[in-house]
């Protein structure tokens, strides 16, 4: 499945959707999605797997349940590995943010054959 379609999937959730990162000016409240590309893996020759990273931010209530996000991208054929939880603190102010990081996988292919030396 393609970036594309990842970002579509986060979008089905009606809240604001950014990959890497999301600026204040850019949201009207903290509920928002990242999108972050992660480590990449050899699995052998030609063949890869690459984390994605689905970060969901949200203050106090978290209105998106685990299951919700889970089941939407595994639907799309990614592979679900762990869940994470965080908290940040917004500036230098006494706000914390709720932050839970979905863990999964996906192939990726070398579009280059393997060399042998």
């Amino acid at each position: 499945m393609t970036d594309e379609k990842i970002v579509e999937v986060a979008k089905s959730f009606n809240i604001p959707v950014q990959d890497k990162r999301i600026y204040e000016n850019e949201i009207e409240d903290y509920n928002y999605i990242i999108i972050r590309k992660g480590t990449l893996i050899e699995n052998n020759c030609a063949s890869y797997s690459r984390t994605i990273n689905i970060i969901y931010v949200f203050d106090g209530e978290q209105k998106i349940n685990d299951f919700q996000i889970i089941n939407a991208f595994k639907k799309i054929g990614l592979v679900f590995k762990r869940m994470e939880t965080d908290d940040v603190q917004v500036g230098n102010t006494n706000k914390w943010l709720d932050v839970n990081t979905y863990v999964f996988e996906r192939a990726e292919r070398n579009k280059e054959s393997c060399q042998t030396t």
